[in-house]
């Protein structure tokens, strides 16, 4: 596994996004405060936040496998459904469903404090052979 530390990526660390132990081919992820600044009018987790926590459980999850080809992945296709306002810690779990040598297939669901799905999403994956730092 070749990923860099999660708080390494600027846009995540901004958010507060925490990395939380995992199986391979899995991932665990934890906002533990959902800041005013995330939220929209309701107030809950804003979308984008709810896209962010999924597109990045997934692309987690793909880059933990043994012997995945990079450390590094882009987002090819996403898909999301939006359950319920996500209030609270909220914790996204990632896992891989199928991978091959250059795409990975997963899906991710965000959970509340209540264990509550939130949002859930599938998205297809790239490993990643140009440069770009290892971020994924």
């Amino acid at each position: 596994m070749n990923q860099v530390p999660i708080d390494r990526i600027p846009f995540l660390r901004l958010l507060g996004l925490q990395q939380q132990s995992a199986d391979a081919g899995r991932s665990r992820l934890l906002l533990p405060e959902l800041k005013e600044e995330f939220c929209n009018r309701l107030p809950a987790a804003h979308g984008g936040v709810l896209m962010t926590l999924l597109d990045v459980a997934m692309a987690r999850a793909a880059t933990s496998l043994p012997g995945a080809p990079t450390g590094t992945v882009v987002t090819v296709q996403m898909s999301a459904h939006f359950l319920k306002p996500g209030r609270g810690p909220l914790t996204a779990e990632g896992r891989v469903l199928s991978a091959g040598g250059s795409l990975c297939t997963c899906e991710a669901t965000v959970i509340d404090a209540d264990g509550e799905p939130v949002a859930s999403a599938m998205g297809t994956f790239k490993y990643w052979r140009g440069a770009g730092g290892g971020i994924d």
